[in-house]
């Protein structure tokens, strides 16, 4: 059977606005521009390097609103051969956890796979956790921030960098990884592949009846954490310009980097 990789994508919007909704606040999509999210195109990039490796076929899912089918057509730009979006009202103001829910209950609906690929985190709320929690509820094995990966049999021979080391890990098929924005240089788009994209190919639609999916575990109601307020985040940068002789200026240097604790005493 030729395999099949998965990847989760998300529209993240380029300047979030916020709107509130009931006790909470949520993205206000009809004010916000809305873009592929980086880390995930590095994911495409990624599964689309293991198709011309291995074989296969590769899908795209993502869950919202009706604008996120740019990101899926963008995708389809890339080389991806299928691409579906998981949209409905119901869906609304999910979190993490509700999220992974229903790409879970999507990626079952597709039948088998050997892999799923998600970006190591998003733009808009970089919490990381989506694809952690994916595999959690599909009882996958995982590896998160992976950088290099191939095929080895039935398993997934993976690479990672993790606080200065590398990692080398055997993953037994199906599994899951997020994968590192470092990962891939990104490939120029032909505009023949752009103008097909953008026409024929049609991007596939389920909402909450296409899928086995519980009421209780989706959007506003499924969602474990709600957004009690937010806040645009600014900080300022203080800085010394040392004009002085070479060996002077090291010291006052050394003596900055001792007094903030950047360095032993």
């Amino acid at each position: 059977m030729k395999p099949t990789w998965v990847v989760c994508i998300k529209q993240v919007p380029r300047e979030p606005v916020f709107k509130r909704a009931g006790d909470s606040f949520q993205i206000d999509r009809d004010r916000t521009e809305g873009i592929m999210n980086p880390y995930d195109r590095q994911a495409i990039e990624f599964a689309v390097d293991l198709k011309a490796r291995e074989g296969g076929a590769v899908v795209v899912l993502s869950m919202g609103p009706h604008q996120a089918e740019e990101a899926l057509r963008e995708a389809l730009a890339f080389g991806v051969d299928q691409a579906v979006l998981l949209s409905d009202p119901a869906f609304a103001g999910a979190d993490t956890l509700a999220t992974a829910y229903t790409l879970a209950a999507g990626i079952r609906k597709l039948g088998d796979f050997s892999l799923i690929l998600c970006g190591a985190r998003t733009l808009d709320s970089d919490t990381a956790q989506v694809g952690p929690q994916i595999a959690e509820i599909l009882d996958l094995p995982m590896a998160a921030h992976v950088d290099k990966a191939s095929c080895k049999g039935p398993s997934l021979r993976v690479e990672r960098r993790l606080d200065g080391d590398r990692e080398r890990l055997l993953l037994p098929l199906p599994a899951l990884i997020t994968v590192a924005g470092q990962m891939q240089t990104e490939r120029p788009l032909a505009l023949g592949s752009v103008e097909e994209a953008f026409g024929e190919p049609q991007v596939v639609r389920w909402g909450r009846q296409d899928l086995e999916v519980d009421p209780g575990r989706i959007g506003w109601e499924g969602s474990a954490t709600v957004a009690d307020e937010y806040a645009i985040w600014k900080h300022a940068r203080s800085g010394e310009i040392i004009q002085t002789k070479p060996a002077e200026a090291a010291n006052r240097i050394l003596d900055i980097l001792v007094k903030h604790n950047l360095v032993g005493g």
